[in-house]
């Protein structure tokens, strides 16, 4: 059995392997994760990505190591972009949503895959369209939801996805904070097949 190891301590992550039935270990990279100077958000996504998946994999060298990151970039008005990260506390949540709130922002998802002969990696961008919102929406969703370690401040998954008017991806799992389909794209150019694997770990 290929032994996997997902570099991070997202839980998100871990449920998004554990329900394609991927048995992974998961071991939390610690690494800086402060944007350069004229970093773009897909430049970001994929350098800590690629940061994370090598930090981890070149101690565990029998294993296929997965680093992800995702960076939320809004496009304002003026075509100007701004980056933001996890919130961490709830008055940054909602200053987030009320920034969000009728305008698009663009999801970067970085996959890498280490492994001790090569590393591949690339970048998911999923596009989503926010609804008007009040102030008085956003913070009962805030208060609710409580989505303070997520980027952008609400969870696709639950009750943060009435807070859109559309999503343009390939894959809705993107925004949770791992492509699948990219996964097993990758996966394949390591010539691992994800879907048996996925089908006889069970």
């Amino acid at each position: 059995m290929q032994k996997i190891i997902l570099a991070s301590s997202s839980k998100y992550r871990q449920a998004l392997l554990a329900n394609l039935g991927i048995e992974a270990s998961t071991i939390a990279p610690q690494i800086d994760e402060t944007p350069r100077p004229e970093e773009t958000g897909e430049q970001l996504a994929l350098r800590l990505a690629i940061a994370k998946s090598e930090k981890i994999g070149q101690h565990h060298p029998e294993a296929v190591t997965i680093g992800s990151d995702q960076v939320a970039v809004l496009t304002h008005a003026d075509e100007s972009f701004s980056l933001m990260g996890k919130p961490g506390t709830i008055d940054n949540a909602v200053a987030q949503l009320r920034a969000c709130a009728g305008n698009r922002v663009t999801f970067y998802t970085a996959v890498s895959l280490y492994t001790c002969e090569r590393q591949v990696s690339a970048v998911e961008a999923t596009e989503v369209w926010f609804c008007p919102l009040t102030e008085a929406a956003i913070r009962a969703y805030v208060e609710f939801e409580q989505p303070l370690d997520c980027a952008g401040s609400f969870k696709c998954e639950g009750v943060g996805a009435l807070l859109f008017e559309r999503i343009d991806g390939r894959d809705p799992n993107s925004l949770i904070g791992l492509p699948t389909m990219l996964l097993r794209d990758l996966f394949a150019r390591l010539d691992i097949d994800l879907l048996a694997l996925a089908t006889t770990a069970r």
